[in-house]
């Protein structure tokens, strides 16, 4: 991560007030994104209905909060309700002539990118890569019976039209100092969140104002009027990334690593390996990272634990010798099942 965006986000979440200069920049942002969102509610941009109903996972503030394993985790569920799900993403930092791709054991990060892969090794469904979403849809639903489609991020992607929208929020980062970017880390104000049908708020909340609901079948919390439920994510073994090799969690406990991440908030996956009892040596990269062998060169041979976003990345770095102390912590989603429930619910409603 460089210095600068290293800073600028720090001013975001600690409330620094030379950020304040970036609000004239902000102000435009925010004209742009208003008038743009106006346009496709009016129909002056089209919005693409597809034949099976869409749900949008994904947030109103830069950085990682924990989509992609909310998106694991309904696609395990619906499954076990009896759907067929499909999941659709855009493919960021993967390049390919033709589009849509089709995810399968065979695809590289560097071709359809890192998170359509780490997602297709976790839900074994059909995930669907393409810069225009909408398009990305239409193939799941024609070629793969999908009876519902799972948007991994694409909140303020409005060209694809969505039945439901849930909004992930980290709840220890909170959405910072609440301004628009560049001053703040917010893609959409913090009113959008009342238009969204479930916030998800990634771990404890610290930063959030949550309202307790009356109705207490209805949701755990409210946030601007929105249903609110807490996520957890649980590790759920050490996996080596080269032959596959499963280590328990509690191999941590004392163990002295070398902890990699590049992605949205390393500082989340650091203090989760601190947590399980590991001596962190951490070193952070910008979201997407694209990997070298050089930033793995370190003198000592202490384990190297990274995310699963980054461990798809590296197996293709290592093609004469694969080294035998990679080694990545991949986690599962736990939620009140109130809230699948009322998604299921949802659901049904939309397919009378």
């Amino acid at each position: 991560m460089s210095l600068l965006s290293e800073a600028v986000t720090q001013a975001w979440y600690q409330n620094k007030k030379w950020i304040w200069l970036l609000l004239p920049l902000t102000v435009i942002f925010w004209l742009i994104s208003h008038f743009r969102r106006v346009c496709f509610r009016l129909g002056w941009f089209k919005s693409v209905k597809v034949d099976a109903p869409v749900i949008i996972v994904g947030n109103i503030s830069v950085g990682g909060t924990g989509k992609s394993p909310l998106t694991g985790y309904l696609v395990s569920e619906l499954k076990q309700r009896g759907f067929c799900p499909g999941v659709v993403s855009r493919g960021y930092g993967g390049q390919s002539d033709h589009y849509p791709l089709i995810v399968d054991q065979n695809s590289s990060a560097s071709e359809v990118g890192d998170e359509p892969v780490m997602l297709y090794q976790m839900t074994q469904c059909p995930v669907a890569v393409d810069p225009i979403r909408s398009r990305a849809a239409k193939r799941l639903c024609d070629d793969h019976s999908c009876d519902v489609i799972l948007c991994d991020d694409g909140l303020q992607h409005y060209a694809l039209s969505r039945d439901i929208e849930l909004c992930v929020i980290d709840g220890k980062r909170g959405l910072g100092n609440g301004f628009l970017l560049p001053a703040g880390p917010l893609r959409e104000s913090y009113s959008r969140i009342r238009d969204v049908d479930f916030v998800i708020v990634n771990g404890k909340n610290e930063r959030l104002n949550l309202e307790a609901l009356s109705d207490k079948g209805a949701g755990v919390a409210t946030l601007n009027g929105t249903p609110a439920y807490e996520m957890t994510l649980r590790p759920t073994a050490l996996i080596n990334v080269f032959n596959g090799s499963q280590l328990a969690i509690e191999t941590l406990q004392g163990l002295d690593i070398h902890a990699m991440a590049g992605i949205g908030n390393p500082e989340r996956f650091f203090a989760a390996l601190r947590s399980l009892g590991a001596n962190v040596t951490a070193q952070g990269f910008s979201d997407h990272h694209d990997f070298t062998q050089n930033d793995f060169s370190f003198e000592d041979k202490k384990p190297i634990v990274m995310t699963h976003k980054d461990a798809v990345k590296c197996r293709a770095l290592f093609t004469e010798s694969e080294p035998d102390n990679f080694w990545y912590l991949p986690v599962s989603a736990d939620i009140n099942k109130q809230f699948i429930d009322q998604l299921c619910e949802r659901l049904a409603l939309l397919s009378q």
